[in-house]
């Protein structure tokens, strides 16, 4: 769960650093390989679109409290 405004841009920048990898791979490996590495990779990356959208959805005050 992402607490900090800190947490916040570091989990984006973690995104974004996992996508990057997921283009490079694209390049170098097969269909067949990369829709095998690829998926955890994309769950990994869900899971953090949805930390990111419940810190945005919550407000100061509940931040705090959790």
């Amino acid at each position: 769960m992402i607490k900090t405004e800190q947490q916040f841009w570091a989990a984006q920048q973690a995104i974004q650093n996992l996508q990057k990898i997921l283009l490079e791979a694209r390049n170098v490996h097969t269909p067949k390989e990369y829709r095998a590495m690829s998926e955890p990779v994309l769950l990994e990356i869900q899971q953090r679109e949805q930390d990111v959208l419940d810190y945005l959805q919550r407000t100061e005050e509940e931040l705090v409290a959790a």
